[in-house]
């Protein structure tokens, strides 16, 4: 049984919230998230980094900066950028996509959940990182963008969702091509029935944020420990079901070819795999266990020999029959010659990074399944770095949860 449990949450208003809301602030380039704090004064930008509107420029976990930060948001709750709900809701989200629809429910999930092992990870997390974020949210005092998390959809959750969304939207705006939606939901009623409903699942899944799981953890952990008469503190997250996220896979690009020719590269690759040239411009993976290899303007098929011993995961095969063996790429996480890619973007993406120059060789993945991402997290193992790229990416300043630490 997992604890979700209904916040007030500070949101804008639907005047505002086109100007507030944005995208995570390592999705922009340095010129645009100046270029955006000058021009709109209600970006959640000058939040994130008040100085940058002057010209300014922080460097990460700056003391100075992150009390900047908290009394930005203040003061943007001053102004009426951003208002608190007067009693706890959940918050029904909705991303009408021109390709897929993603609906979840933002709620405050228990930070006793992580510690019991019913929030499930399948990503290591550095502990220097940690203490920084928890450092940063200490002072900063809030989440403004959900952790995400998924799980086996379940038919009563879903007709819920569908019932709760059948109204008018409390906030409705577009940006790009994509319609965002949100409903907050306070009556009583429905506030029982999606808490009892979600106790009903034993476990959720990680899939995006797993450092600011573990610093919301630690903080939470901190201030109880201050407070003992405190109420169990929590962090804000979005329950997708399985069915409502996509699960792209990440590929790979190699910046040199070790010193071998495209020959050499391709024979050193038949020991394990066969080795099929492919007459199209991209080529995408079909199934599990297949590969796709661009190098000096061509496309190759790769597929295990029946001999070839292979791992659970893809991607650890790639790196153990090919990117160690062949060209000397041991670890994934430090080795600057190795570069990752998300399949969101599309093999097409592979073959232009290669023939631009930038890297040598691209391999594109066929995509990790959820059966074999709620394997890995249920039996605790850990995936190689940059295995599932998750799609919706969410956006900072929609729903934000005080985490009371003044």
């Amino acid at each position: 049984m997992i604890h979700i449990r209904p916040f007030k949450g500070y949101r804008p208003s639907q005047e505002h919230v086109t100007d507030l809301v944005s995208l995570p602030f390592d999705k922009y380039t340095a010129e645009e998230t100046v270029q955006i704090a000058k021009q709109n004064t209600k970006s959640y930008i000058n939040i994130i980094k008040p100085e940058l509107a002057k010209g300014k420029r922080t460097k990460p976990y700056n003391k100075e900066a992150q009390n900047k930060s908290r009394k930005k948001f203040k003061e943007f709750v001053k102004k009426g950028y951003l208002t608190q709900d007067v009693t706890p809701c959940y918050y029904l989200y909705k991303i009408i996509k021109p390709d897929f629809i993603h609906k979840g429910i933002i709620a405050s999930i228990a930070s006793e959940d992580y510690h019991s092992g019913k929030i499930k990870k399948h990503e290591q997390t550095l502990a220097k990182k940690e203490e920084k974020l928890k450092d940063y949210l200490k002072v900063v005092g809030i989440n403004a963008e959900p952790v995400m998390f998924t799980y086996p959809h379940k038919s009563e959750i879903d007709e819920m969702v569908d019932r709760l969304s059948y109204r008018e939207p409390d906030i409705h705006f577009l940006q790009g091509q994509d319609e965002h939606l949100l409903w907050i939901i306070k009556e009583e009623k429905d506030l029982n029935e999606i808490r009892e409903r979600f106790e009903q699942i034993d476990s959720v899944y990680i899939a995006d944020g797993h450092h600011r799981t573990a610093s919301s953890v630690l903080l939470s952990d901190e201030l109880a420990a201050k407070n003992p008469q405190s109420p169990q503190a929590g962090f804000m997250g979005i329950f997708f079901p399985d069915h409502n996220l996509q699960l792209f896979e990440f590929n790979r690009l190699v910046k040199d070819s070790d010193g071998k020719t495209a020959e050499e590269i391709i024979k050193k690759i038949k020991k394990d795999f066969v080795v099929e040239m492919i007459d199209k411009h991209t080529y995408q993976p079909e199934a599990i266990h297949h590969f796709g290899m661009y190098i000096e303007g061509k496309w190759y098929k790769l597929t295990p020999k029946p001999k070839t011993k292979i791992n659970d995961l893809d991607a650890d095969t790639l790196s153990n029959k090919i990117l160690k063996p062949v060209f000397g790429i041991k670890d994934l996480r430090h080795d600057d010659r190795i570069g990752f890619l998300s399949g969101k973007k599309g093999t097409e993406a592979l073959t232009q990074a290669v023939d631009s120059g930038d890297y040598a060789v691209a391999f594109a993945l066929f995509p990790v399944t959820f059966d074999q991402f709620f394997q890995f997290s249920d039996e605790g193992r850990i995936m190689p770095p940059k295995t599932t790229w998750f799609e919706p990416k969410l956006l900072n300043g929609l729903v934000i949860y005080d985490l009371e630490v003044d």
